[in-house]
């Protein structure tokens, strides 16, 4: 009796881990980010380049009327030879960016401070504030990180909650 119970108890843990894996990623798909990696984002996301080629994330192609964009790609860097930014301790503003006549964000500021997490992937989010279309805004950004590139992605639609940000964050796989 004793051996079916620790039988049932190792089947049971089992049954539960494969389950948990199975259904981990669902609503999710692969999304290529070149040079990068591999993100997952929500499924009903659809996503194109702008006219530089960086990535963006939206209910449906810009140009179509009625158009929101989630999630926009902002920049990408090599960190092969970066050094510690001296303004790292107190913040640092970005370049501007804009999305066709859909959206433009301005004054991106990046603060050290304030949420933010970092996974074992590379990957990490990040608390920071920018004007959208005009509008001051509260947002996040997520910095996909490899070996030697990393991409800034910055979160522009408030439907977009903590935990689909934190868990494109850590699903994040790197080339």
């Amino acid at each position: 009796m004793k051996k079916s119970g620790i039988f049932m108890i190792l089947i049971s843990i089992l049954f539960i881990f494969f389950v948990n894996e199975y259904y981990r990623y669902d609503g999710y798909k692969d999304v290529e980010i070149p040079g990068i990696g591999i993100a997952k984002v929500p499924t009903d996301w659809y996503y194109s380049t702008n006219e530089d080629g960086l990535l963006y994330f939206a209910n449906m192609p810009i140009q179509n009327k009625g158009c929101k964009v989630y999630f926009i790609q902002h920049s990408i860097s090599d960190d092969s030879s970066q050094n510690e930014d001296i303004n790292e301790k107190s913040g640092y503003y970005l370049d501007d960016y804009r999305l066709g006549d859909v959206l433009s964000i301005e004054k991106i500021f990046v603060s050290p401070y304030g949420d933010s997490n970092e996974f074992s992937n590379g990957s990490s989010y990040r608390a920071c504030n920018f004007y959208l279309n005009g509008t001051k805004v509260d947002s996040y950004y997520i910095n996909f990180t490899n070996n030697k590139t990393s991409s800034i992605f910055f979160i522009v639609d408030d439907s977009i909650d903590i935990k689909t940000m934190e868990d494109m964050t850590k699903w994040f796989e790197k080339n």
